[in-house]
């Protein structure tokens, strides 16, 4: 089935019901902007993590601040042991891994490159976020599901060929990938 239907004048129109429903199509330019505007976000949100104030811990502010309100108002208990027992204990390596993530993260969406890599990265840095922030007072929990959603959204769609490098690279990928070579296959998928 083609997902299309002959109408009386001739014209192929989209199939009607569900499965039409399951695969309507849209211009990838609106997905390509919001995925910009998103790797924005989180190059806004790498900024205030800063290496020269041990990323908060002598000003009180910044990273710091955030992963103690996260433990004073947990929202499971077990992530609040892990930021007590292990993220404080190694804080400038947590500090330099969350700076490091984030941009890489802002990266690959604001260029369009291997976005499907940048947006699994982020998925896994909103749910992360998102499992410590919830029960912080004045938090607006919907913040960081959008977060989470948007991530997702990245992920499933081709967000990065629409204003986006990955755009160039997905022919030479599909060429290489049909000649059986899994690592192309791969790199295929990312973007």
């Amino acid at each position: 089935m083609t997902g299309k239907i002959e109408s009386s004048s001739g014209l192929a129109q989209p199939e009607r019901g569900l499965a039409g429903w399951l695969r309507a199509t849209a211009p990838l330019w609106p997905l390509g902007l919001a995925r910009i505007l998103y790797g924005v976000l989180w190059w806004q949100q790498s900024k205030w993590k800063v290496p020269s104030d041990d990323f908060g811990r002598r000003s009180g502010g910044g990273l710091w601040y955030w992963v103690h309100q996260e433990i004073q108002f947990p929202t499971v208990p077990a992530y609040r042991d892990f930021l007590v027992n292990v993220m404080i204990p190694h804080w400038t390596f947590f500090g330099w891994m969350t700076l490091i993530t984030e941009t890489f993260i802002a990266v690959t969406l604001i260029l369009g490159l291997f976005t499907r890599l940048g947006s699994l990265v982020a998925l896994g840095m909103a749910a992360n976020i998102t499992l410590g922030i919830l029960s912080v007072p004045h938090e607006w929990g919907w913040a960081y599901t959008m977060l989470i959603v948007l991530a997702a959204l990245f992920l499933l769609t081709g967000a990065g060929r629409s204003f986006g490098i990955d755009s160039f690279l997905v022919g030479p990928l599909d060429r290489a990938a049909a000649g059986g070579n899994r690592l192309m296959r791969l790199a295929r998928w990312l973007v």
